[in-house]
């Protein structure tokens, strides 16, 4: 039995503290951590108070025990997440009426909900070379990755191609292809819906539609005999 936000709630040894809040209809922001991925717990937006807890715990790495007390919404928790979201976007730039995510960008809407009204910082952002074209049909923009690894940890935990990967370290760390070599993989495309933000982009979709725009349609994948269902996004007869 564990308390969040003085609820009791029934929960196992083997879960985290973000799966219990999660199932439990308890909303904790997160970008790094969809469930089918592997715990790295590095955005920290997912940062809770655990009482007798040193400091703010991050919600998915920290497995739940027996009568812990979290709280998602007191101000220590609340003050840590403005100050992840603060931290985040240093040097994101804030261009979302462009951006092929906007709309649609869980970092958007949790800067609505968790972020500072206006920022500090007046310093010039980072820049790029954008867009950096991986593969035929994913281009990276790495003004706007906020280091998820979200793709990095598909590639190696999911895909298995270990194409995708995070280097150099600290501050300067970025991601790219290994060797720099083109992004060659059957499930490459799975990134740009993987991504939480803008940094992974669709050659074909980029900058020509809003994902609101368009109708899904049930269909069957062609590429090989086992016929899986899909779902077909289409305007405008494409």
């Amino acid at each position: 039995e564990i308390f969040i936000n003085g609820q009791a709630i029934q929960a196992r040894e083997d879960q985290t503290v973000l799966q219990v809040a999660l199932a439990n209809g308890v909303f904790v922001p997160t970008f790094c951590w969809p469930p089918q991925l592997s715990i790295v717990g590095n955005c920290r937006m997912c940062l809770v108070e655990v009482e007798k807890a040193p400091k703010p715990m991050p919600a998915c790495a920290t497995p739940v025990a027996e009568g812990m007390k979290i709280f998602t919404k007191s101000p220590r928790a609340i003050s840590a997440q403005k100050a992840t979201m603060e931290f985040l976007l240093i040097n994101h730039p804030l261009d979302c009426p462009v951006c092929d995510k906007g709309g649609e960008c869980p970092l958007q809407d949790q800067t609505m909900a968790y972020g500072p009204g206006e920022s500090r910082f007046v310093e010039e952002k980072r820049h790029y070379e954008k867009p950096i074209p991986i593969s035929d049909l994913v281009f990276l923009d790495r003004e706007r990755c906020i280091l998820c690894y979200r793709c990095t940890r598909f590639s190696s935990d999911v895909a298995e191609d270990e194409q995708l990967i995070a280097r150099n370290r600290g501050a300067h760390t970025e991601i790219a292809t290994f060797g720099d070599d083109p992004y060659r993989a059957p499930f490459s495309g799975n990134v740009i819906e993987l991504c939480p933000v803008g940094a992974l982009t669709s050659k074909d979709f980029r900058f020509r539609m809003r994902a609101w725009e368009l109708y899904a349609a049930d269909s069957v994948c062609p590429g090989c005999a086992t016929g899986c269902n899909v779902e077909v996004h289409h305007a405008q007869g494409q």
